[in-house]
């Protein structure tokens, strides 16, 4: 214990140093490795989540190479000797409480479940980093998206569909784009709240007009992903009326969900161009 609480006497920052850009940052959560390889220099970054470089999740796992990962616990994070911690607000509660009785400073974002929650912590990250013109830069760039995102034509329905028939509804960030697209979220007709678990029955009952996929190649590699390729869904929801918005573009809030709003706007853009013909 005397070990760490020298480690900890000598990393404090003093009231000179609190008003500088923190220079040693670890981040032990994978949003918050998102909003940070964005904003931050590189030079700023000790270490990032062990999530940081998932292909499968990580919008900027490229730029996150070569950067050290952390297991995220509290006595690995107060070795790297930080001067600002980055968490998550809904995991590693004992890891918060032990960097917080020990006088690290830390920052927790909550999940972003709309475009509003978007900008607040891209402003608040910027802010943190010592970069708020990047911040504000992104926040256009955003807003440039979004501005495509309008909603035209009938009102269609449709599910975010992942997975082991994991859906998507209201209080999450593919909701609130929904919303802006003027779709209206199917998960609601079949009893979803936030994120959870339906079946295939279930869906085939609630007839969405267009699904939204994480990925566009999908192969049978486990039950999980069979049934995304299930003939009756196929039959009832065709390949023509389906969208894909990569995960790792929407699994975090963050910039790189402007990716997210364009792959939605260009797929209802193609899905009511054909409805026309």
């Amino acid at each position: 214990m005397a070990s760490v609480c020298g480690v900890l006497a000598a990393i404090l920052p003093t009231p000179a140093q609190a008003a500088e850009p923190p220079r040693r940052i670890v981040s032990i959560n994978l949003c918050t490795d998102q909003l940070l390889l964005a904003l931050a220099d590189r030079s700023q970054i000790v270490a990032l989540s062990r999530f940081s470089r998932d292909a499968r999740l990580a919008y900027y796992r490229r730029e996150a190479e070569g950067i050290a990962q952390t297991g995220g616990s509290a006595e690995e994070v107060i070795k790297l000797r930080p001067d600002l911690v980055l968490a998550g607000s809904v995991r590693r509660r004992e890891t918060r409480a032990r960097l917080e009785a020990f006088k690290v400073r830390l920052e927790t974002f909550s999940p972003a479940q709309s475009m509003g929650d978007i900008r607040r912590d891209i402003q608040r990250m910027a802010r943190l980093v010592g970069h708020e013109e990047r911040g504000a830069a992104l926040i256009t760039q955003l807003d440039r998206a979004l501005a495509g995102l309008r909603a035209s034509g009938p009102t269609l329905s449709a599910l975010q569909l992942q997975r082991r028939a994991f859906a998507s509804g209201a209080g999450t960030l593919i909701d609130d784009l929904m919303t802006r697209a003027g779709l209206v979220n199917a998960a609601a007709r079949i009893g979803v709240a936030s994120v959870g678990r339906t079946t295939l029955e279930t869906v085939l009952k609630a007839k969405p007009d267009l699904l939204i996929l994480d990925r566009d190649r999908i192969e049978a590699a486990d039950q999980g992903i069979a049934l995304l390729l299930h003939p009756a869904l196929e039959r009832q929801v065709p390949p023509q009326r389906r969208i894909v918005v990569p995960l790792p573009a929407i699994v975090c809030g963050g910039p790189q969900v402007a990716d997210a709003v364009t792959a939605l706007a260009d797929g209802m853009a193609r899905i009511r161009a054909e409805g026309r013909k």
